[in-house]
């Protein structure tokens, strides 16, 4: 009760306490008696309680629910792969065979090896052969037999090249009218035959550094004529024919220097100990001619510079040194769109019984041999209008010493053979040429020259064509058939024919326009078998291929082919 008391009078005071503050100060002084209560020690220790509390025991049950988990997967759009092998299987060998009317069979086979790091050899063969007539001529019928067996080996520093050429060619000088009784059909026929063996050896490397490459070559070639059934029996040209050479190469910086180096000996035999024929008939001559060509090419950015100069020791009966200047200059314009050029160029080219021969086959045996040396200056400019054309247009003035040309026969035939002329002949001509390519489904080309053509001793430049345009197609459709077609145009031939003419007038030097057209259509049924069928000369025009040859008409020709 009294602690009661005493709360109450401490709050009453507190109370009246913080009245005062909101009062003005006023000092009381009173008498009061305050004694001091007398003070003691407290004689009891501290300590400290040591009271445990008890914690509780709390439990957390486990719930007994189980959530439902789903897996949603987001459709992805299939993709389509094409399976196939990384190298496609290649197949060595390919046999064509057809037959035609003018009884033309054809045959050709190809036998080649399939991939090897170390070497790649082969065989190629062709047959075409026609035993048909042309009317009113001669028998007309020929066979043509070449082959080709080659085999090169790759070492990690060497490259060894070698190759043997067969060909066996009989045919009919048939350019005489069948009513002709006075000459027997057997000397009509004729034979040649030749084989050629060649030989090359290169180094190369990998590396773009002044290292010297060098490749060294060598040919030899055999080429005869023989008909034992001829009354000239004995009387058979004979030509053999050697090169050995070398051709080197070495580049510093920008500047690449190359020497070339030919030696070329060929020796021409005819009846050269017959004595019933007269002395400058009968042939037993050599040619040599040695080559000799540094050259120095270097470029820029946007330019290409070539110099040099082109030796030749021609040793005939007459020697002769004749020095050819080679300069080529080409400039880039708006990235290799347009390429203008100039250059100027020539040499000599050995003339042998196997070039002539298989010029014109209708030529004699006996005749004079000499080579022909070349003088070219040209210009021009090529390019590339889109990415499928490409175009080249060039201007030339060219001058042939001693280019040979073939005039009709008086001595060994009654004109139905050919004598070899050399004329010194000069040309001022245009080249045009246009390519369109649309990957491999289709390719157009076209190539037209233009020559004026001015023979020094001859009254014309013989044979040689004014105007020639080559228009070539091919299509490939789905990879199965295949088109193709080639035209000749052919304007402006003279014909030596007007010499034995007596009537003065230029159309007897006409020899004839010639439009020559062939297509071919093959059929693939696979990737092994195929067929085709060719139509030779579609506008049936019988031409003059030489002054009284008259080629055959329209052509058909069909057959297979067939790999393994």
């Amino acid at each position: 009760m009294i602690k009661i008391k005493k709360h109450i009078v401490l709050v009453l005071l507190l109370a009246f306490s913080g009245l005062s503050f909101g009062q003005e100060d006023v000092l009381i002084i009173a008498p009061a008696d305050r004694p001091i209560s007398p003070s003691y020690r407290i004689t009891e220790r501290p300590g400290i309680i040591d009271t445990i509390i008890p914690i509780p025991d709390i439990s957390y049950p486990l719930l007994s629910r189980n959530m439902k988990t789903e897996i949603t997967l987001e459709q992805i759009e299939p993709t389509s792969v094409a399976l196939r092998d990384k190298l496609s299987k290649l197949y060595p060998g390919y046999v064509r065979l057809g037959l035609g009317n003018y009884i033309s069979p054809l045959g050709d086979l190809y036998y080649n090896s399939v991939r090897n790091r170390r070497m790649s050899y082969g065989i190629h063969a062709n047959h075409n052969s026609s035993f048909g007539k042309i009317k009113d001529y001669a028998p007309s019928s020929f066979d043509h037999t070449k082959a080709k067996l080659f085999g090169d080996f790759f070492t990690p520093r060497y490259l060894i090249e070698s190759e043997i050429d067969y060909i066996n060619n009989g045919y009919h000088f048939y350019g005489i009218k069948d009513s002709t009784d006075s000459i027997e059909k057997d000397s009509l026929r004729n034979r040649v035959q030749g084989i050629k063996g060649g030989f090359r050896f290169s180094n190369f490397t990998k590396k773009d550094s002044a290292i010297l490459l060098y490749t060294i070559k060598t040919e030899y070639m055999y080429f005869h004529e023989f008909n034992q059934d001829s009354i000239n029996e004995g009387r058979n040209a004979r030509n053999s024919n050697f090169a050995i050479g070398t051709e080197l190469k070495y580049k510093l910086n920008k500047n690449l220097y190359a020497l070339d180096f030919e030696f070329r000996q060929n020796n021409y035999k005819f009846a050269e100990d017959d004595p019933l024929l007269p002395y400058d008939l009968r042939h037993n001559d050599n040619n040599v001619l040695i080559n000799l060509k540094p050259t120095i090419s270097t470029y820029g950015k946007n330019w290409k510079v070539l110099v040099g100069l082109d030796l030749n020791f021609d040793l005939p009966s007459t020697q002769q040194f004749k020095v050819v200047p080679i300069v080529e200059a080409k400039y880039s314009l708006l990235n290799n769109m347009f390429i203008p050029y100039i250059g100027v160029g020539g040499g000599v080219k050995q003339n042998s019984f196997y070039t002539l021969n298989r010029t014109n086959e209708f030529m004699v045996s006996s005749f004079e041999l000499m080579n022909t040396k070349e003088f070219k200056v040209y210009g021009g400019i090529k390019g590339t209008i889109a990415k499928e054309v490409s175009f080249d247009l060039q201007l030339h003035s060219t001058t042939f010493t001693d280019l040979p040309l073939f005039v009709n026969d008086t001595i060994w035939s009654d004109k139905y053979k050919f004598q070899v002329v050399y004329d010194k002949v000069s040309a001022l001509g245009v080249t045009a040429s246009i390519a369109y390519q649309l990957t491999e489904k289709l390719k157009i080309d076209a190539i037209g020259k233009y020559n004026k053509y001015v023979a020094a001793n001859e009254l014309y430049a013989w044979n040689l064509p004014m105007f020639d345009l080559k228009l070539r197609g091919a299509y490939n459709l789905y990879d199965k058939i295949y088109v193709k077609a080639d035209m000749t145009f052919l304007g402006g031939r003279k014909s030596p024919n007007g010499l034995f003419i007596a009537e003065d007038n230029t159309e007897k030097y006409d020899l004839g326009f010639v439009a020559d057209i062939n297509l071919q259509g093959e059929y693939r049924y696979n990737q092994r078998i195929s067929v085709f069928v060719q139509l030779n000369n579609v506008a049936a025009q019988k031409y003059y291929r030489w002054n009284m040859y008259q080629v055959q008409g329209f052509q058909v020709l069909g057959g297979l082919t067939f790999a393994f």
